[in-house]
């Protein structure tokens, strides 16, 4: 994917100037981590709100066998696992609200770098790795359901996974304000702040 075709429209988009260019790499680097562990920290809040919208809604399946799933636990794994599928999504997403290939040059330097850092963050999946699978999805749409499904397999649905990746989209569809104020606190707030500011 190359450019934006999302259903949020680009109206109301947080763009980046550039005098939110880092002036020096240590401030490259101290909004960078800011970034990416406030990136992480909501999709796991966006995971979290979701998993439980499923359990309380887990008694409207007629099988039983889907309403046991949809109040299994999760391990450290599969969680972190999907958590990671899905951050790595948001920030492809990012990229394509910033223009994509016609990004300015730094802003696609900082957002590769914050991209190799959620490895730091998560180690596995490794991101490049996650991106790379998605080279068959030719809009937004599909990016997004093949996404949460594969969040879905990552937290043990099995086959199931494509009953459940409709509750796990809207962490994708619905959060592009989410992420472009992340963004914005990021590139824009002044360092002094960026570095006080709790990340959760």
């Amino acid at each position: 994917m190359s450019n934006r075709e999302g259903h949020q429209g680009t109206s109301n988009l947080f763009r980046v100037l550039p005098e939110h260019c880092p002036r020096t790499a240590k401030e490259k680097y101290k909004r960078l981590h800011f970034y990416v562990s406030k990136l992480g920290v909501a999709v796991s809040d966006f995971l979290i709100e979701s998993l439980l919208n499923l359990r309380s809604s887990a008694h409207l399946y007629q099988d039983a066998q889907i309403q046991q799933l949809a109040l299994k636990g999760y391990n450290d794994e599969e969680y972190t696992s999907s958590v990671k599928e899905l951050l790595c999504i948001w920030l492809h997403l990012e990229a394509m609200d910033q223009g994509g290939d016609a990004m300015p040059d730094w802003l696609l330097r900082f957002l590769r770098l914050a991209f190799g850092a959620t490895d730091i963050l998560i180690p596995r999946p490794r991101a490049q790795q996650v991106l790379n699978s998605y080279g068959h999805c030719a809009d937004e749409e599909s990016l997004i359901t093949e996404s949460a499904l594969r969040a879905g397999h990552a937290l043990g649905f099995g086959e199931t996974a494509t009953i459940f990746a409709p509750n796990l989209s809207p962490i994708l569809s619905d959060t592009g304000k989410v992420r472009q104020t992340i963004l914005q606190e990021a590139l824009a707030l002044p360092l002094e702040k960026v570095t006080k500011l709790p990340i959760c």
